[in-house]
C-alpha cells in the first residue's frame, strides 16, 4: 500500500507460537495496524479451518468486507494505482458517482480499495440513501461498470511470507 512502517513488536503468542504487530502510518499521522502470526498453526489454529480473507475466508465473495484507503485526490489516486501495477498487482476500477475506487487483493485475499471524492454529498444524497434504506424490492440498476488493468510486473514476494492469495 505504500504506507510507512513506524513500529513494530515482536513476542511469544499466549498459547503457543509467536506475532509480530506491525504499525504503519497512513500518512496523515493514523497508524494501520496488521498482525503476522508464526507458528500458530496445530498449537492455537486449526490449519484446515481457519482463513485469513475477511470475506473469502467466511464464504462471501472477495468484495463484500473489504479495507479502503482515502486518498487526497485523482494525482494521488494515480500514484496508488499504479505502485500497485509496477509491484505486480492487477487493478480493478470504478466510478462509484461519488466516489473514484481501484481495488486489488492483498497477498492474504483481502480486498483493498484506494479512493477519492468525485463530488461533495448533499441532502439529497443523503434524502435518496434514506429511501434505499427503507426500500427492500430488488434492485433494478446494473453493477457498475469498471476497468480492469492486469500487471505486467512479477508481484513481489515478501522474505519469508508465502502468499496466501497469489492471484
Amino acid at each position: 500500500m505504500g504506507f510507512t512502517l513506524v513500529a513494530g513488536v515482536k513476542r511469544q503468542a499466549p498459547a503457543g507460537g509467536w506475532t509480530k504487530h506491525l504499525f504503519y502510518d497512513m500518512g496523515d499521522g493514523s497508524l494501520f495496524a496488521l498482525w503476522d502470526l508464526r507458528g500458530l498453526e496445530g498449537v492455537q489454529l486449526r490449519e484446515n479451518e481457519w482463513r485469513t480473507a475477511i470475506s473469502s475466508g467466511l464464504g462471501l465473495p472477495g468484495w463484500v468486507n473489504h479495507i479502503a484507503f482515502k486518498c487526497s485526490g485523482q494525482e494521488e489516486f494515480e500514484q496508488k494505482r499504479q505502485r500497485w501495477l509496477d509491484n505486480g498487482y492487477h487493478v480493478s476500477e470504478v466510478d462509484h458517482a461519488f466516489i473514484r475506487s481501484c481495488y486489488t487483493y492483498d497477498p492474504d485475499g483481502n480486498w483493498v480499495e484506494w479512493t477519492y471524492d468525485t463530488r461533495l454529498l448533499g441532502a439529497a444524497d443523503r434524502a435518496e440513501a434514506e429511501v434505499i434504506l427503507a426500500d427492500d424490492t430488488p434492485a433494478s440498476q446494473a453493477e457498475y461498470e469498471g476497468c480492469f488493468t492486469r500487471s505486467a510486473a512479477k508481484k513481489r514476494v515478501f522474505p519469508g511470507r508465502k502468499p496466501l492469495f497469489p492471484g
